[in-house]
């Protein structure tokens, strides 16, 4: 019984340490402040990538529409972020 308790603490422990190896990796791997700019990037730069954005951040379909009628990435610039 304390053999298998240990075997299970030992692999939780291995679970967390995996999973802050995961989440530092994470964080370091963003150098960009700007989410948009660092997705822009590889993405052409125009409205449609600020709409097609705003689809993706889940917020509904009004603030989708704020975004399609609005001007982001109408000039070809890429470093505004989504509002709010």
């Amino acid at each position: 019984m304390k053999l298998l308790v240990g075997l299970v603490a030992a692999l939780i422990l291995a679970d967390l340490a995996f999973a802050g190896v995961l989440v530092t990796e994470r964080l370091t791997s963003h150098s960009s402040s700007s989410p948009v700019a660092a997705q822009a990037s590889t993405h052409p730069c125009n409205h449609g990538f600020y709409v097609s954005q705003a689809a993706h951040a889940k917020k509904g379909g009004k603030y989708v529409s704020s975004v399609a009628q609005g001007n982001l990435g109408k000039n070809g610039s890429c470093s505004a972020p989504l509002p709010k």
